[in-house]
This record gives C-alpha cells, sequence and structure tokens, in this order.
C-alpha cells in the first residue's frame, strides 16, 4: 500500500514538474516528503537500500506523471491556448502569498526585495525578449544543450518549492519543443533531457540544501522573484469577446485554486498543534 501512496504521490509530483504554474518542489511538500526526498537525493548512499525503496515508486510515479500529463498539456495549448495560460496565470499568482510567507519563516531583511528585484528583472526581460523575437519551438531548437538543459531546468523546479520549471522553459522558448518530444515519445531526444534532469537534480539538490542553509531568507527571495517574473512569459493577447471573458473566469478560479492549495501544509501544521 505504501508503495502505491508514494507512485501516486510520484505521478502528481511529476504533472507538477511539467504543468505552468505548479512545481513539483512545491506537491512535494503539500505531501509531507519535501525533506525526505531532498535528503534521499542528496545523501544517496547512506543507508542505500532505503534510499532505493523510497525513490523508485516515486520515479516510477513521476515518469508516468510526465509522460501521460504531457499529451493533455498539448492538446489544451493547441486548442485553447489563450484560456490554458489565464488559468496557468492564476494558479501562479495565487501561490504568491505562501511563498512570502515561507520566505519569512525565518525573518524579513529590506536587503531581501532587491535579490527578489534582480531575479524578478532578469525573468521579465527574459519574458519580453521572447515575445518581442519568438523562438522559434520547432525542431530546429532540438539540440543536445537545448534538451538538456530543459531537463535540467525541470529538475530544478522538482528540486525547489515553488517554482515552475514549465514558466521558465516559456520564457525560453522550449515548453512546447518538450511537449512535442513526450507525445512523440522521441527516445534519442529523450534521452538528454533525461540525463539534465537527473544531473539537475544531483546537483541542486546538494546546493539548494547547503544554500538554504547559508542563506534562507535571500534563496527565499530569489526564488519569489523569479515566479513573479516569469508570469510574464506566458501573458497572452487579448481581444476583447467572450474568449476573453472565460479566460479572466479561468484566471480567477487558478488563483483560488492554487491559494487554498498552498495554505494546506499551514492548515496541517495548526491542526498538528491543537492535537498536541
Amino acid at each position: 500500500m505504501k508503495t502505491i501512496q508514494n507512485i501516486a504521490k510520484g505521478f502528481l509530483i511529476g504533472i507538477g514538474s511539467i504543468a505552468p504554474g505548479v512545481s513539483g518542489g512545491s506537491i512535494a511538500v503539500i505531501f509531507g516528503i519535501y525533506d525526505k526526498l531532498t535528503d534521499a537525493v542528496a545523501h544517496f548512499y547512506r543507508n542505500f537500500k532505503e534510499k532505493i525503496k523510497f525513490l523508485w515508486p516515486l520515479i516510477v510515479g513521476g515518469a508516468l506523471g510526465v509522460l501521460l500529463f504531457s499529451n493533455v498539456i498539448q492538446y489544451l495549448f493547441e486548442n485553447y491556448n489563450t484560456q490554458i495560460r489565464c488559468l496557468f496565470i492564476g494558479l501562479m499568482i495565487g501561490t504568491f502569498p505562501a511563498v512570502v510567507r515561507q520566505a519569512n519563516d525565518r525573518g524579513f531583511r529590506k536587503s531581501y526585495l532587491i535579490w527578489a528585484g534582480v531575479a524578478f528583472i532578469v525573468t521579465a526581460v527574459l519574458a519580453i525578449l521572447n515575445q518581442i523575437n519568438p523562438v522559434s519551438s520547432g525542431p530546429m531548437n532540438e539540440s543536445f544543450i537545448m534538451l538538456f538543459l530543459s531537463g535540467a531546468i525541470i529538475g530544478f523546479g522538482t528540486i525547489i518549492p515553488g517554482i515552475s520549471a514549465s514558466f521558465i522553459l516559456m520564457a525560453l522558448g522550449a515548453y512546447e519543443t518538450l511537449l512535442h518530444i513526450l507525445t512523440s515519445f522521441d527516445i534519442l531526444s529523450m534521452l538528454p533531457i533525461a540525463l539534465g534532469l537527473v544531473v539537475s537534480i544531483l546537483l541542486f539538490a546538494k546546493l539548494v540544501s547547503y544554500l538554504y542553509q547559508r542563506a534562507y531568507g535571500i534563496m527565499s527571495y530569489i526564488v519569489f522573484g523569479l515566479l513573479a517574473g516569469s508570469v510574464l512569459a506566458i501573458v497572452p493577447p487579448f481581444e476583447g469577446n467572450m474568449t476573453t471573458i472565460v479566460s479572466l473566469l479561468l484566471m480567477i478560479a487558478g488563483l483560488i485554486f492554487s491559494y487554498l492549495l498552498s495554505t494546506i501544509p499551514q492548515r496541517n501544521k495548526k491542526a498538528e498543534k491543537k492535537l498536541s
């Protein structure tokens, strides 16, 4: 039963890693396995058998989540582009209060806002440049380096709670290319993606653990700045018709849903305190 539960958790973490506005790391936090997950990856060879027993169901579930959900995402982008982009914007904005609340867990300094501002500007500039001169999502971008980088970004979003890897991929113009590869099950193109994913997770698990211990506030506000700037990457053009009205309603619905979802850990902590 525990194995099935972990496969299900891995499945949702996989969906969170590929869906814009959602973070695989945040899903892991919601399920209460984030610390155990990062520790298992960062210190893989300690209690090796126990780590393998914990990780393999998550890996299997995560792979299934990415492969199966990519078809859904591609269909939505092809047929309801404006509506789905607005929904994802709402999903992203709804997580802002939780990200800031988490960032202030260990205190607040005004200098943190500078770090957040720099991260926001960098991400916003990438988004604006991509809108001015869009990067094609066709085969010409399917180089080894680009595919490796895409996998690395997915790994980054899986390790760091609150950061949507898909938003970064959109800003780089690589997201639709990635979806095409996953839905067509292009094994040769998937290999560098998988390699980038594994390398990224192994590196960032140790690095993130170290940086969060040394500079928790700065790291948290950098993450917030990246999130806020990434929203600009998927703002669609509005035409003032019924599609716009539906899109705005979906944005509001996404905002409310993700806000309520992001408060689950806080509500769980309050419930635990009452029981104790």
